[in-house]
């Protein structure tokens, strides 16, 4: 089956059309020749039109789905038609990035998409090819740059986060990968994002735990980011059994020596990395972000800000000094079993960690990651980076 991440959606007249200066121009030719075989160029990417859609329902529903779902999408204005322009809108509306202005050379483009970065083709031999090759390369630049944009309402309203009916699922990110953003003025600080199996992830000092105010980590083998440190902390034998629940145990030997069952929200409580020295990990921080109730389950707490503002601070201290901590690694606080709005706990969290590094020249800490679990992860926060001033999104790196 066809992943929608695999998909280029193609819009564009049918048939055999005038142009906007009146030259015929064969579109289904423009289409099979040009840029089904420039997509084809585009390694796991496959190039669907809105009459190759083979589904039952109403036409305009089916190409609005296939608009916002799909990876690419590829627009022709050669005729300035209305349908055309209309789901040109759409797409900008509903998706920041990848898609490509097309035109047959020549064509006359309207004020509002004037400024656009617009491709030209010619139906010739030659002039095909070569449209070819650059629509393959447009296609392969703009998905290897994360913070690609090249919509103009996203590029106006960098912190828009658009719903379409039901919620679309989320992809896992498997690949690791980190982008660094530096901060306007202090360019040896910077916020970034890391992408990829945990399992293999080797940044960040520090690791951040969001727990919760009970200190109880979750089981060995969850899938929260309690659960993950855990599991991976722990100590196994041969055959890949726990045999030493280290992170956990040390965590309740502290909660025990205090004569604690629970804690302040946003407190934080150090441990050391037990097997996760192995992704260069020296200490982990364990931040109650999240606070249970009885037959309710668990809550983020009020000001999940403070929760990466204390973990900061926390870093700051002669206790670390001596391991030469430099960075961090958060997740998105609040958002697994806590049930915290993704867009609102990263833009909180994200801002919290940019305005310390600039607040705080005298922190040993000048690089905060924050882990993306899925694609949807990953677009919020780069949403939110955008959106912050005091970053520049021109200078990430893989």
């Amino acid at each position: 089956m066809m992943s929608v991440d695999d998909v280029c959606f193609v819009i564009m007249p049918f048939d055999t059309k005038k142009d906007a200066d009146g030259n015929v121009i064969d579109f289904n030719a423009v289409y099979e020749y040009v840029i089904k075989r420039a997509v084809a160029l585009v390694p796991g990417l496959t190039c669907l039109r809105s009459d190759d859609i083979d589904k039952p329902g109403s036409i305009h529903s089916r190409m609005i789905r296939s608009i916002y779902d799909s990876r690419v999408a590829i627009v022709d204005t050669s005729t300035l038609n209305p349908n055309v322009f209309y789901e040109l809108g759409v797409r900008h509306a509903l998706r920041k990035a990848v898609t490509v202005l097309i035109r047959r050379r020549g064509t006359t483009s309207p004020f509002n998409i004037e400024g656009m970065s617009s491709l030209e083709y010619s139906t010739d031999l030659e002039g095909a090819d070569k449209a070819k090759n650059d629509i393959r390369d447009a296609i392969v630049s703009a998905l290897a740059d994360p913070a690609n944009v090249d919509s103009l309402v996203h590029e106006v309203l960098p912190g828009l986060h658009v719903h379409l009916g039901p919620a679309r699922a989320a992809r896992r990110l498997s690949k690791v990968e980190t982008f660094e953003f530096p901060l306007v003025g202090y360019p040896d600080r910077c916020v970034g994002l890391v992408t990829g199996d945990r399992e293999y992830v080797s940044v960040g000092d520090i690791w951040v735990n969001s727990e919760n105010s009970n200190m109880q980590m979750d089981r060995l083998y969850g899938v929260s980011t309690s659960a993950t440190i855990r599991y991976l902390g722990s100590r196994k034998n041969a055959a890949g059994n726990v045999v030493e629940d280290t992170i956990a145990d040390e965590l309740r030997a502290i909660m025990v020596e205090a004569g604690a069952v629970e804690v302040a929200p946003a407190t934080v409580l150090a441990t050391g990395p037990g097997e996760l020295r192995q992704n260069n990990v020296k200490w982990v921080f364990h931040v109650a972000s999240v606070r249970g109730e009885p037959r309710e389950g668990y809550r983020p707490i009020a000001n999940i800000e403070r929760c990466v503002t204390n973990a900061l601070r926390e870093a700051g201290r002669d206790a670390y000094r001596s391991d030469a901590v430099s960075s961090m690694l958060f997740p998105i606080l609040g958002t697994g079993p806590g049930g915290g709005k993704l867009e609102d706990h990263a833009e909180r969290c994200i801002h919290a960690a940019a305005e310390y590094l600039e607040s705080s020249p005298g922190s040993p800490i000048s690089s905060v990651y924050f882990y993306c679990w899925s694609d949807i992860d990953l677009e919020v926060c780069q949403a939110v980076i955008r959106g912050h001033q005091g970053l520049r999104v021109g200078d990430q790196g893989g």
